[in-house]
């Protein structure tokens, strides 16, 4: 890979590499997600070691001809977005999405918009679940898993969304995991103003996002567990 211009990023991950260096994982508007060794920094006297954090907008330059590139230029182009309790959680959530379900050196330029979008939602305490909602949603279609009308419609009858499939008939689908015909119109015409849309999206981006994920523990989940039990105690 031979040097780009300058491109926005933002970090989703890192990780110590060798005695003083980093492993970093980024998500770039031209390239999509990326990883790049910044090296030597975690030298205390590094230029990088500040910037090198989630939630800080960034241009980058990068170059190498190995599959794990060389970050050759960082700098930031704003103070890190304020992100406190939930919805700081809810920023490490985004970024663990993006970090397992990405594909590398793949553009996704309408999610990065959203991912923007969603980080200044989240630093402005707007409602979380329709900053996490709208993401989620973005974030599937761009996944290749856009949702459609069902191909036959029965009233009454409850369709199950499988990803290689979309929504099918499924008249003994389970109560959490089926969908009834009006709820599949709800989710293609969401509207983050309404409760009842929030939480139809809400149960079928945990559905569909379970699959993508198969199986996979989120720390993010994990520490919006211990929160919520934490907030239970003091009250």
């Amino acid at each position: 890979m031979s040097e780009l211009a300058l491109s926005p990023a933002f970090v989703l991950h890192t990780r110590p590499y060798r005695e003083t260096s980093l492993l970093v994982q980024l998500f770039t508007l031209e390239q999509g997600k990326i990883s790049v060794v910044a090296r030597g920094a975690r030298a205390k006297r590094s230029r990088w070691r500040a910037i090198l954090q989630p939630a800080v907008p960034l241009l980058v330059g990068f170059s190498g001809k190995t599959e794990l590139a060389n970050l050759t230029q960082a700098e930031a182009t704003n103070l890190a977005f304020p992100l406190f309790g939930e919805h700081l959680y809810s920023a490490l959530y985004l970024n663990e999405l993006l970090y397992y379900l990405l594909e590398e050196k793949t553009a996704y330029p309408r999610l990065y918009q959203q991912y923007q979008q969603s980080l200044l939602a989240l630093a402005k305490q707007q409602p979380l679940e329709a900053s996490l909602r709208r993401f989620e949603l973005q974030l599937i279609a761009e996944l290749g898993f856009a949702l459609s009308e069902p191909s036959c419609f029965i009233q009454g009858q409850s369709y199950q969304y499988r990803l290689e499939q979309g929504f099918i008939a499924s008249p003994l689908a389970p109560v959490n995991a089926g969908f009834s015909y009006q709820e599949v119109l709800m989710l293609l015409s969401f509207d983050a103003q309404q409760a009842e849309h929030l939480a139809c999206a809400k149960r079928f981006c945990r559905i569909v996002i379970a699959q993508l994920l198969n199986g996979r523990e989120l720390t993010s989940r994990a520490l919006f567990k211990q929160i919520k039990t934490t907030n239970k105690a003091v009250r």
